[in-house]
């Protein structure tokens, strides 16, 4: 095995465990943790010489520290009796060995007290605030019981507890707020694929809506110049036409879909308000009596605002070829200081004296949404005989201001 290979692995069994643990730290972090507690507890052994007794002292210290981090899978029970398996053996540890005086090398400056700064920085970080903090407080405890002693005084290891403790809880409050920063970032991208999500659909629908309607118009006009056999060449116009209509509806969900989606595909514009014609045009040639009126400037609807307009249409012209074929419809739209359109059609069958209004059904739920993004205000309901569309955009919402 190479050492680049030895260090991949390394590296990724650490990330394993980090993530196992539910910390927001480096890889390295537990790495540097675990050499500095093993490099005191070291000096520590070696400044009351190594004995086996002060050897065994260190082991109980550094095994069940290290263990719960760098042994995986350790299991549910360890995970709840933390002050078994690591708090009690560390704490008691260190009290065996600053119960033998420092008399080895460098003996003015006691390693053995300095070895719960680091434990203490490691459970408040793993552990949390409340664990973390008893265990400081134990940590003082056993100190002022068994360093009295030490050549550089209690009150220099009491001091370099309270800094392990603050450090610790510092990099506890750095990873809370990375995880929350995390949690809202993951929040707001799930709110905002669902909303482009919800986007995508409702411009499906709406295509879909209005080409089936035109295309089925279209087919019953040929099924019955076929079944009455008197112009077969308004049989293949209806279908020729239905065909055409059938394939820009295809192009016009690709281009869609490429223009929405997050690569950008797509270059060609989406419909704007001046593709209204065609819409009513549409309708017209597949038999529907639509009577049409435009005043003013539509250039000078801005292209988002001139879309919704345009779905908005393309919905209601569905409905309408849905609901009550062959019915008139009367469609006007007028730009001034904002820009209103109306769509109205005779109430046909079930639809009569119903009372629908905006909210009940997708498609006038998706024709709410739109006018609510556009800033708008929408209306669709029954009104005595006649089912009403009408949408009112604000100026400051939507019209593109003409220089010069």
């Amino acid at each position: 095995m190479s050492v680049q290979s030895l260090a991949r692995d390394v590296r990724e069994f650490l990330e394993g465990r980090v993530r196992s643990k539910d910390l927001d730290i480096p890889w390295w972090a537990p790495l540097l943790s675990a050499a500095g507690l093993v490099a005191m507890v070291t000096v520590a052994v070696l400044q009351r010489e190594a004995s086996g007794e002060m050897v065994l002292a260190g082991l109980v210290i550094t095994v069940p520290s290290l263990s719960l981090f760098f042994i995986p899978n350790t299991g549910e029970w360890l995970k709840h009796h933390v002050w078994v398996v690591d708090v009690v053996p560390t704490l008691a540890g260190s009290a065996w060995l600053m119960s033998q005086p420092a008399t080895g090398f460098w003996p003015q400056h006691d390693f053995a007290p300095a070895v719960l700064v680091p434990l203490t920085l490691e459970m408040v970080v793993r552990e949390g605030f409340r664990t973390g903090t008893l265990y400081a407080v134990a940590s003082a405890v056993v100190m002022g019981v068994f360093a009295t002693d030490t050549p550089s005084g209690v009150g220099v290891h009491f001091l370099l507890l309270f800094v392990g403790w603050i450090l610790g809880l510092l990099i506890l409050a750095q990873m809370r707020a990375l995880r929350a920063e995390r949690l809202a970032r993951s929040q707001e991208h799930a709110r905002a694929t669902e909303a482009e999500r919800t986007r995508i659909a409702r411009e499906i629908h709406d295509l879909v809506g209005h080409s089936l309607s035109i295309t089925l118009l279209h087919l019953t006009a040929a099924r019955r110049a076929v079944a009455e056999g008197d112009d077969p060449d308004e049989a293949v116009s209806a279908l020729t036409e239905a065909e055409t209509i059938g394939r820009r509806a295809m192009t016009e969900i690709r281009r869609t879909i490429g223009v929405l989606s997050a690569d950008g595909a797509g270059t060609a514009p989406l419909p704007g308000a001046a593709d209204v014609v065609r819409l009513v045009e549409e309708g017209r040639s597949a038999g529907q009596t639509i009577t049409f009126s435009s005043a003013g400037d539509l250039s000078r609807i801005d292209a988002g605002v001139g879309l919704g307009i345009y779905r908005i249409l393309q919905e209601s012209l569905a409905n309408a070829i849905r609901h009550a074929p062959g019915a008139p419809v009367s469609v006007s739209l007028a730009v001034a200081d904002g820009v209103r359109l109306s769509v109205q059609n005779p109430l046909v069958g079930a639809r009569r004296g119903a009372g629908v209004s905006v909210g009940e059904g997708s498609g006038l739920a998706g024709m709410a949404a739109r006018a609510e993004q556009l800033r708008g205000r929408l209306s669709a309901g029954a009104e005595e005989t006649m089912w009403k569309v009408d949408l009112v955009i604000p100026p400051h919402c939507l019209v593109r201001k003409v220089l010069g």
